[in-house]
């Protein structure tokens, strides 16, 4: 680009010259983006000059600290002066040179810049002038001197946030309230999150408004509605000490939800390749009605595909349409989950707490050559790799899983021999070891059952139940009774004409009303909800059907 002989226009020209500072974090870029209102002429120029101190005219400190790096730039350096470039004007812009910021860049490394404006035909030497002191002169309409400083993490977390967050009752109106310290002048953002652990599922109304700041503080609402993704507050804040106040309303009909307020706090004027913000969360409470975990249930078709049905939580159509899953499980002869498959948790940052998913449908599986797979419940994809449990299990003729029928939080098993002896396995919890403990002898006379079903609470007394049909179609309700060496209670006869069906299964909450619900499906291909009435003696209600084409599946689980 050729130099161009030019002058600084005057004010009278309608221009005005954009000069803003900039707050940088290591690893980052700094921009000389120099912003004009009433530029139009295209072949302008801008003089920029740079100094490791204020530009006084005398030409000290030329030049650019050492921990920025000068990019690639379409601005030619002026000769006989150092740190100094002339760059086109586009209407109202120009792009100016840019510097990567070191990862390692001291604290408050500081870069000044000076700058004047050409229209074609001025003096190059007086815009030169003008730039190189434009620190030892009050800014003009067309000429100024901005400064580019590194603040180091460190510093930005000097920045707090102190969070008065009382829980807000169902249908009733609280005031939260921020207390900022702003060593530095900054933007605070606010917004709203379900804490973690919870299931992923209620969508709960709750509105924010009548908020409140104070000197040195103003706040925009961007939205009333408060919900995952949606920012509530953006506030700009002078340094010193705020406190920001605002009204959470509760619907009438609120669950009892735990809630993370999350405020992000960014002195910087440009981005870092690593995250800028200083993020911090306060929890808090809605009081309602407890949310209800949904069960979900999994059938495998006669290829072996696995598919998932996410509940809905209504008697009437109890399960979504189904969703593949995995395949190959047709090298499996039995198959069966150790307690009822729960909905997911929410898990924001993708890093779920070891254990987390235990205990909330881990399946086990037997192929043919009698090998016992134990499958994990993990976050991310339904189920972990297969970890082989041990051979031998071909002995058995029935596997249920049992849930926790000692209540120590980990998953037991069920299984008869060709003998009618029923052994329980009390689950270890581990993921490296065995998982399970030594076989432990139940009783004997179990076969004269065709089915069993267990893994959840019928009679709503906290401990796994199991259900045993015999030959001639009664069902009996052995009672979880919280014993590792005795664990159910003796038999109650639960009904007859159980023998139309040949799968069952006690599949957990499925009409979202606390009580566990069976699924049964008859050889005509129909399956059938059983709702559970939280009764040991009559543990189910009148049955209602879900719909046919079920007998495309040779395992419900």
């Amino acid at each position: 680009m050729a130099l161009m002989n030019s002058s600084p226009a005057t004010a009278e020209d309608g221009l005005h010259v954009t000069v803003r500072d900039e707050v940088l974090p290591p690893n980052s870029v700094s921009f000389t983006e120099v912003n004009f209102t009433g530029a139009t002429a295209v072949r302008s120029q801008v003089v920029v000059a740079f100094a490791t101190q204020p530009l006084d005219g005398t030409g000290d400190g030329a030049g650019w600290p050492a921990s920025f790096k000068l990019s690639p730039t379409e601005c030619e350096e002026v000769p006989g002066y150092k740190a100094v470039f002339t760059c086109l004007l586009w209407p109202n812009q120009s792009r100016g040179p840019e510097f990567v910021v070191s990862t390692d860049a001291p604290e408050m490394t500081t870069l000044y810049r000076g700058y004047a404006y050409i229209p074609p035909g001025g003096d190059l030497a007086e815009g030169i002038e003008a730039a190189r002191s434009s620190g030892a002169r009050p800014a003009t309409a067309t000429s100024g001197m901005s400064r580019s400083v590194v603040m180091s993490r460190e510093h930005a977390l000097l920045n707090t946030v102190a969070y008065d967050l009382p829980d807000v009752p169902a249908g009733k109106t609280v005031r939260q309230a921020l207390r900022i310290h702003a060593n530095d002048a900054g933007r605070l953002y606010l917004n709203f999150l379900p804490a973690d652990g919870q299931v992923s599922r209620p969508r709960e109304d709750i509105q924010i408004g009548n908020v409140t700041t104070g000197p040195g503080s103003s706040c925009t609402l961007n939205s009333p509605k408060v919900d995952a993704g949606v920012l509530n507050l953006d506030c700009r804040l002078e340094p010193g000490d705020h406190t920001i106040t605002y009204e959470l309303t509760a619907a009438p009909g609120v669950h009892a939800w735990r809630m993370r307020a999350l405020t992000s706090y960014n002195i910087y004027t440009r981005y870092s390749f690593d995250d800028t913000y200083v993020r911090q969360t306060g929890t808090f409470s809605t009081v309602g009605a407890p949310v209800l975990p949904r069960h979900d249930l999994l059938a495998r078709d006669t290829s072996g595909q696995l598919f998932w049905y996410n509940n809905t939580g209504t008697a009437a159509t109890p399960f979504s349409p189904r969703a593949p899953f995995t395949t190959g499980w047709q090298r499996y002869n039995k198959i069966t989950r150790l307690s009822p498959v729960v909905e997911k948790l929410i898990y924001s940052t993708g890093v779920v707490p070891a254990g987390a998913e235990r205990g909330r449908g881990d399946i086990v599986a037997r192929d043919s050559a009698g090998y016992l797979w134990y499958y994990d419940r993990q976050f991310a994809h339904g189920y972990a790799t297969r970890v082989k449990v041990g051979s031998g299990w071909n002995i058995y003729n029935q596997l249920a899983g049992a849930g926790d029928v000692n209540r120590d939080s980990r998953m037991d098993l069920v299984a008869r021999d060709a003998s009618g002896v029923l052994w329980v396995y009390k689950g270890t919890g581990s993921t490296s070891s065995a998982r399970f403990s030594s076989r432990v002898k139940i009783g004997s006379g179990w076969g004269i059952y065709n089915q069993l079903a267990a893994g959840a609470d019928l009679n709503d007394d906290g401990k796994p139940d199991l259900v045993a049909r015999d030959a001639s179609g009664v069902l009996w309700l052995y009672k979880g009774t919280g014993s590792a060496t005795a664990p159910y209670a003796t038999r109650v006869k639960v009904g007859t004409g159980w023998k139309i069906y040949n799968q069952l299964s006690l599949a957990g909450d499925l009409t979202n009303d606390g009580k566990t619900d069976a699924v049964a499906r008859d050889t005509s291909g129909v399956l059938w909800l059983y709702k559970g009435t939280g009764s040991a003696t009559a543990p189910f209600a009148k049955r209602s059907k879900i719909g046919g084409g079920w007998n495309i599946y040779n395992t419900i689980l």
